[in-house]
């Protein structure tokens, strides 16, 4: 049967007996084959016997054959190959999985694949689609994550390896109505808390200001002291972490360390003091935030993530009067892209479907964009030296001038064609 579904840079169709030797390579490399359960190596008779027996019709009904697909290039150079096969539970839904040659892994050609297969199924009579992926195969579970799967499950000890190992897989699920749904139609609007919903580095600013005056009569001539701070506080993040008690740990160690050793005790003292009024200083809501949480709150899921000290952290949301209206408050140690995955996992959504919105370039948009989930920067006048990205970041993203904006640009994204 003739099948041709081209993309921008792949065509899919039939697996054709020439093929064999380019599919037994790629089956054989054990890269390929660790979470596979063929034997190795994959023989070319092995493969030659499936092309015969995988070219029933597409989409296959629950008592056909499952068909495997040719992944090329445009001049017929073998990439992998695409199964789809039959669903016991009825013909509305089918099952997939993929394959990429090692050579070809790493350029975006399995999710290309896989958006358009899921194009051309959706297209008939499919109303699901069905991905099961061992739990170790990283890459592919990212795959799936990327096009807007959703983790449905997850069965234990399910599939059997070709060396008898038996291994956890994660259950995707694809509906029709999902894959129909605007680009940027969110099931998770996830904010930031310093300086996105209430100051914070104002306190901090304040605070290095007075370090150095403070400190500076103590020290050599020549001396960048607010620079010595922050180099200090950089040393420490992995030791103390973020927060204002960090933050005050690291000035009496760089008073100490710049006076070698002869600052005075009232110093010492007078910096420990400030550290506890930033502790017990109020706080002090951004413009329009609790009227942007009611509205964003009444169409979305909100969430809270936000990094720091626990108890100080704790007890600003509790104190904001703005816990009521997030369904879950995550206080990480770290922002970065294995954080944001495994809340994202947790939460239950493909990453697609999660947006977070925030002050930060560096901790609230790249790691999360490195996902494949979506973000909103939205600029506070102070930023704290640390918290810099580097300007080559090569990202784009969306950025508003005001929190009082997000309504409006989700309205605008939500109802705008998707692409």
């Amino acid at each position: 049967m003739t099948l041709r579904i081209q993309t921008e840079r792949l065509v899919l169709d039939r697996l054709v007996a020439a093929d064999a030797p380019a599919l037994s390579a790629q089956r054989s490399d054990p890269a390929i084959g660790a979470f596979q359960g063929w034997a190795q190596p994959y023989s070319v008779e092995a493969a030659t016997s499936l092309i015969a027996s995988a070219g029933g019709p597409l989409p296959p009904g629950k008592d056909d054959a499952a068909v495997q697909l040719a992944i090329r290039q445009p001049d017929g150079t073998l990439v992998g190959d695409l199964m789809v096969g039959p669903w016991p539970g009825g013909a509305h839904a089918v099952e997939i999985g993929i394959t990429v040659g090692v050579s070809f892994q790493g350029r975006g050609y399995a999710t290309e694949a896989v958006r358009a297969i899921a194009g051309h199924l959706f297209a008939g009579d499919i109303q699901k689609l069905i991905a099961y992926v061992a739990t170790g195969n990283a890459a592919s579970l990212r795959v799936f994550d990327r096009i807007g799967f959703r983790r449905e499950g997850l069965l234990r000890d399910s599939y059997r390896l070709a060396n008898g190992e038996l291994v956890d897989e994660v259950v995707f699920g694809l509906t029709r109505s999902d894959w129909s749904r605007p680009a940027h139609d969110f099931d998770i609007i996830a904010f930031d808390a310093d300086d996105t919903l209430w100051q914070s580095e104002d306190g901090f600013h304040h605070a290095e200001r007075r370090f150095v005056e403070l400190v500076a009569p103590h020290v050599s001539t020549g001396i960048d002291v607010k620079a010595a701070l922050t180099a200090v506080e950089r040393k420490n993040l992995h030791v103390l972490g973020y927060g204002v008690k960090a933050f005050g740990l690291s000035m009496v160690e760089a008073a100490i360390t710049l006076s070698d050793g002869t600052i005075p005790a009232p110093v010492i003292a007078q910096l420990v003091e400030i550290a506890r009024a930033m502790l017990t200083e109020p706080v002090h809501l951004l413009a329009d935030v609790p009227e942007v949480l009611e509205a964003v709150g009444k169409t979305h899921r909100i969430v809270l993530i936000t990094k720091g000290d626990l108890v100080h952290q704790s007890a600003k949301i509790e104190t904001s009067g703005l816990a009521h209206h997030f369904s879950d408050i995550e206080i990480v140690m770290e922002k970065d892209a294995a954080t944001y995955s495994r809340i994202i996992t947790r939460l239950g959504v493909p990453p697609s479907r999660f947006c977070m919105v925030g002050n930060s370039v560096r901790s609230d948009i790249l790691p999360v964009l490195a996902l494949g989930a979506s973000a909103v920067h939205v600029p506070y006048p102070l930023l704290w030296d640390l918290e810099e990205a580097p300007a080559d970041h090569g990202r784009q993203f969306a950025e508003l001038e005001s929190l009082s904006q997000l309504p409006a640009w989700l309205t605008a994204s939500t109802t705008a064609p998707s692409e």
